[in-house]
Formats: C-alpha cells, structure tokens, sequence
C-alpha cells in the first residue's frame, strides 16, 4: 500500500472515531438553535462548524479512495450543503441554521462515516 493511500486509511479512521461525537453534536446543536438554547450555544456551534470543516477537508483529500467503495457522497450535494450553511450562517437565523444542519449536514456527516466505514473494512 502506497503511503498516501495508507495515510487516507488512518484518517478515514480517525474521521469514523470523530463522527460518533460529531453526530451526536449537530443533532444538540439543532435542538438548541430551535429555542432551547443555552448561554454558550453560538460557542458549541462554531465548534461543530469547525468539526464539519474538518470532515469535509478529510473528504476532499480522501474522495478518490471513497468513490472506488461507494457511491454515497454526492459532490454536488456536498458543495450545495456548504453554500446553504453560509447563507443561513450569514443571516444570523438559528432556524435557518438549523434547518441546514438538518437537511444538509446530518445526512452529509451520516453519509460520510458510512462511506469511511465501507473503505476501512475493505
């Protein structure tokens, strides 16, 4: 195994590991951007925010051995979803931001950890 391929491998581990806790979060984070927020609701949000950053950096370095195990991702999903978040982000709406997160993101993440969990067990 080539060292870029085996290097993919571990981070698509780590991103498998990641998305357990990140999965879990967005789904809070939409329960509290819909009313039952807390003092440091904007706080967690820029975390996950930051989370999301980083599964989809891992995605994009990591698509061409995704795409060989499956066909979950959507390219052009992913990019929309992106372009939907900073709208909704932009408008400083919190159901709007929900509703992304919701739509776009959680099938997104859900998606990607299937995906990394397909091309580990491989």
């Amino acid at each position: 195994m080539e060292d870029r391929e085996r290097l993919q491998y571990d981070v698509l581990r780590e991103l498998i590991s990641y998305s357990e806790n990140l999965i879990p979060a967005v789904q809070e984070i939409i329960v509290e951007l819909r009313g039952a927020g807390k003092p440091d609701t904007q706080e967690f949000l820029a975390e996950i925010i930051k989370g999301i950053n980083w599964e989809i950096e891992v995605y994009n370095q990591c698509a061409s051995l995704l795409r060989e195990k499956s066909n979950y991702i959507d390219k052009k999903a992913m990019i929309q979803a992106v372009k939907n978040l900073g709208a909704s982000l932009n408008s400083k709406d919190n159901k709007k931001i929900a509703d992304c997160m919701e739509q776009d993101f959680l099938p997104f993440l859900n998606k990607l950890a299937l995906a990394a969990k397909m091309v580990v067990a491989n």
